[in-house]
């Protein structure tokens, strides 16, 4: 970190000491004490000395801070009442939210529509100098957040949004893994959305009369056209994706599923439930069954097949067949 900018990340240290009232008339050896913990490097008291004769001085140099010391209380305090050299006299518990705050927005750096993020960050910076580093050792210590890795499809972010935004169309090419082939579509968008860290897009395909959702990192050769679409009233983002266990929409209707979960993946499934639709049918000290109201595809019975040999599937019957033919043929593979 740039030594000018631990100085004003200390100076707010010790401008939010002075005006704690849980604390009065810090003295340089606490100060120093708290600027070392907020930083995580040793600060000396000395230096603790010196930003408060910084802080003193006039600007644009300092701040022209009423700092005095008191010998009786032998500790410092500001003269004049309620000053502070920042705009904003954040508690410590506010400091270290917003801190937070700012790491968490920072995983989305790569995402080219959330671009603005780091700049809005910087302007908090500027606005009330909070010395907000997104990759200081304070957070990054003691915190680690899911990263957020780069993958091919974000550039299509922004050109998916304006056409979602104008009401304009997209045409696109798209590989198909399963089928093993690529096919060009025209699609309506209606939603982006992310899902484990990857980005999807759903919207109408009128050729198939239907919505349809795509992985982005998947596409090529997008376009806009830019013909003003008819929204279609019938697409709500909560309904559509209301018996999802996943990104893919389900083929048909949802479906009633009986699940065994036995212990101990039992607790974490009642902890985390699979789906919102997730209810309680029986439990005993070592299993209890759920129901469920899903989609039944082709993530749904991967995530069932995560769970293990802890989970066996009652109900319905062509699931547990399905279910029973993908466990056989795992089998066979060792």
């Amino acid at each position: 970190m740039p030594k000018n900018k631990s100085a004003v990340i200390r100076y707010r240290i010790i401008d939010q000491c002075i005006n704690d009232k849980r604390h009065r008339f810090p003295n340089l050896e606490y100060l120093a004490q708290r600027c070392s913990e907020m930083l995580d490097t040793d600060i000396s008291p000395s230096t603790i000395e010196k930003d408060i004769a910084a802080m003193k001085k006039d600007h644009p140099v300092g701040h022209n801070a009423p700092i005095v010391y008191s010998k009786q209380e032998r500790g410092y305090a500001y003269s004049e009442a309620g000053f502070s050299i920042s705009e904003l006299n954040l508690q410590d518990e506010e400091w270290n939210a917003l801190r937070f705050s700012a790491q968490l927005l920072h995983q989305y750096r790569d995402v080219p529509i959330f671009a603005d993020f780091k700049n809005a960050i910087g302007r908090i910076n500027a606005r009330f100098s909070l010395g907000i580093d997104t990759n200081e050792k304070m957070v990054n210590q003691h915190v680690h957040f899911e990263s957020s890795n780069a993958t091919n499809g974000m550039e299509w972010i922004d050109m998916i949004y304006e056409a979602i935004s104008n009401r304009f169309s997209i045409g696109f090419r798209y590989n198909n893994i399963y089928k093993k082939k690529t096919s060009t579509y025209a699609l309506v968008p209606y939603l982006l959305k992310e899902h484990r860290n990857r980005w999807y897009v759903i919207g109408w395909e009128n050729s198939r009369e239907d919505y349809l959702t795509f992985a982005l990192d998947r596409v090529s050769a997008l376009e806009i056209i830019k013909e003003t679409q008819n929204r279609r009233s019938d697409f709500n983002p909560d309904s559509f994706f209301q018996h999802a266990t996943g990104i893919m929409e389900g083929n048909g209707k949802p479906v009633k599923v009986e699940l065994n979960i036995k212990d101990p993946i039992s607790k974490l499934v009642l902890l985390e439930p699979i789906h919102p639709s997730q209810t309680i049918l029986a439990e005993s000290a070592d299993q209890v069954r759920i129901g469920l109201m899903v989609y039944v595809n082709e993530e749904f019975c991967l995530r069932l097949l995560g769970l293990g040999p802890w989970c066996v599937v009652i109900k319905p019957a062509p699931l547990r067949q399905s279910i029973a033919k993908m466990i056989e043929k795992m089998g066979n593979g060792y």
